[in-house]
């Protein structure tokens, strides 16, 4: 039983972190370009989250696959969910405004570019 929760907890981590919808479809190519409504200080805050995300993921998600028993996977993921929430807080979004500027990326073409510029930029910076 042991051996199946921390997949099913890594899954939730990732559901959490919106890094799923992200990593596969934000920055395709497949839909039109329309006009967003996303202003620029947004998509900056978006693109420092996005970035603050994959360390958080790249951190919890090694302790979580390795954690010896459920309660102390429970910590980790807790532990991972404040961060989640602290870094939102510090940028002003929420994961509700998160996950709406995920959706207006994934609906805009040149969005989607600036939002790739804007991430490469702060990772640079990281």
């Amino acid at each position: 039983m042991h051996k199946e929760l921390p997949g099913k907890i890594i899954i939730m981590i990732l559901a959490v972190l919106i890094m799923s919808p992200i990593t596969k479809r934000v920055f395709s190519q497949e839909t039109p370009s329309q006009v967003s409504n996303i202003h620029p200080d947004k998509l900056k805050s978006f693109a420092r989250v996005y970035v603050q995300f994959e360390k958080i993921r790249d951190t919890y998600l090694p302790r979580i696959k390795s954690a010896q028993n459920v309660r102390e996977t429970d910590d980790i993921e807790k532990e991972a969910r404040a961060r989640i929430a602290e870094v939102l807080k510090k940028e002003g979004l929420t994961p509700e405004s998160y996950s709406h500027i995920v959706k207006e990326i994934n609906a805009d073409v040149e969005l989607r570019a600036k939002a790739m510029r804007l991430i490469d930029e702060e990772r640079k910076k990281s």
